[in-house]
């Protein structure tokens, strides 16, 4: 059994809540929030695991050995290196960490407490389409190149246009498009094609020092992956693979949608309809496997695959960021 504890009661965690509750195997077994009003308000009436406002009592509570972190990136780093000396697996939501600085310093840890898992919750990479566009990727041929989409208006832009200052539009919380959409076309890229040989981004910067869209570029030995980000505009500009006259297309790099296969000729083919229900179900189904058989080989394959896809994204998203002049106060060891 995954006994989870959840640190945040955003709508975030309520999704990650709702996929334990479906999951055989897993079960909710503790909420840490900054009040415990608003960590018991988290609960279910039918609810009783314990609702926590200080994350030390959390951490020692016996009945929870996982622990999934939803507060703002900043602070990610702060309370994965706590959790993962009390001994909990931890589940942190993407991005992980603000730097490759803090995501070393967690994988020295983890070298401290060999029996802990950490896992990145890049959701859509457990999908089944995601799989699909995998599968398809393999039998393509060779890559001419991509284009990866997401472009989303967010909920928290009016608040800011208003005056306000959203923890997601704010480099003292490690935030921005590139770090809150692109992590997910940053992911893609990494899981479909490796990791690339290099990174640069172009930002639209706000005045917080933090960016509300940009264009990436990821250059491949043979071929570039040009991502396109915004939390500004919404667009229904799509993502596509190309290979040859070939072109592999989805939706937005973050939920894929429906994938199609373009031949060369014209036909269009469909692979994969959109999914439907929880899309938080699929990676919590494979963290669930993963720790209840850490040391089976299948699962310590699976482990070891997905922890380096989490670090080659947090360095890449590093290199775009050095690229863009975008700094953030973790960098220098702040806000944790």
């Amino acid at each position: 059994m995954m006994n989870v504890g959840i640190i945040g009661t955003g709508w975030i965690s309520r999704q990650f809540a709702d996929a334990v509750r479906q999951q055989q195997g897993a079960r909710l077994a503790g909420i840490l929030s900054r009040t415990r009003e608003a960590a018991e308000g988290f609960r279910r009436p039918d609810e009783t695991y314990p609702a926590y406002d200080d994350i030390e009592e959390f951490l020692a509570d016996s009945q929870i050995d996982t622990v999934y972190i939803a507060s703002p990136n900043s602070m990610h780093y702060g309370q994965a290196a706590k959790a993962i000396s009390a001994g909990k697996n931890v589940v942190v939501e993407k991005p992980a960490f603000s730097n490759p600085a803090e995501f070393a310093k967690i994988e020295s840890l983890l070298l401290q407490h060999p029996h802990v898992r950490f896992f990145e919750a890049a959701r859509h990479i457990h999908t089944d389409a995601f799989r699909s566009i995998a599968n398809q990727v393999e039998g393509m041929g060779a890559i001419s190149g991509a284009v990866f989409s997401y472009m989303k208006y967010s909920s928290k832009y009016d608040a800011f246009l208003a005056g306000e200052t959203p923890n997601i539009f704010t480099a003292r919380f490690s935030g921005g498009a590139l770090q809150d959409l692109g992590v997910y076309l940053v992911y893609d890229a990494i899981a479909l094609f490796g990791a690339p040989l290099s990174a640069q981004y172009h930002p639209l910067l706000l005045p917080t020092g933090t960016d509300a869209m940009g264009t990436g570029v990821l250059h491949y030995q043979h071929f570039d992956v040009t991502l396109l980000i915004s939390k500004t505009v919404n667009s229904q500009f799509g993502s596509e693979i190309y290979a040859g006259r070939q072109i592999l297309s989805f939706g937005n790099g973050g939920d894929l949608g429906s994938v199609r296969l373009v031949e060369s000729d014209g036909t269009v083919r469909e692979i994969c309809q959109s999914p439907t229900g929880n899309p938080m179900s699929e990676e919590v189904r494979d963290f669930t496997d993963v720790t209840q058989a850490p040391t089976e080989p299948a699962q310590q394959s699976r482990y070891s695959r997905w922890l380096k896809e989490s670090r080659e994204v947090c360095e890449t998203l590093w290199q775009m960021r050095q690229s863009a002049g975008i700094h953030f106060p973790a960098d220098d060891g702040g806000e944790r």
